[in-house]
């Protein structure tokens, strides 16, 4: 499994809100048991507005809120279909990554 790559959320309690997740972990750890995922959420069913922590991503002609804030972690072997990449948002991504642990 690759950075960035979008999978369709395995916990089916949460998967009507957060129809998604986001593989955040460095490709060069993909072979780890668990992956750091964030989950993804439709952009038009935030009750805030989306900000840096939230970078807004398009997955087949659907806006989507990265909620960086939400991170976890999943069993990889939870995360077998990936539906998309999201590398051209890697700048926005890692944007919110730094800004919520280094503030920067």
């Amino acid at each position: 499994m690759a950075q960035f790559d979008v999978h369709p959320n395995p916990d089916h309690t949460s998967r009507t809100q957060y129809p998604f997740v986001v593989c955040l972990q460095s490709g060069l750890l993909a072979d780890r048991a668990s992956q750091v995922v964030a989950p993804l959420v439709p952009r038009g069913g935030l009750a805030t507005r989306t900000s840096r922590l939230a970078p807004v991503v398009t997955i087949d002609d659907a806006e989507y809120a990265v909620l960086v804030t939400s991170l976890e972690t999943l069993p990889g072997n939870l995360l077998p279909h990936r539906i998309a990449n999201l590398s051209p948002h890697r700048e926005a991504l890692l944007g919110a990554v730094d800004l919520l642990f280094y503030g920067v």
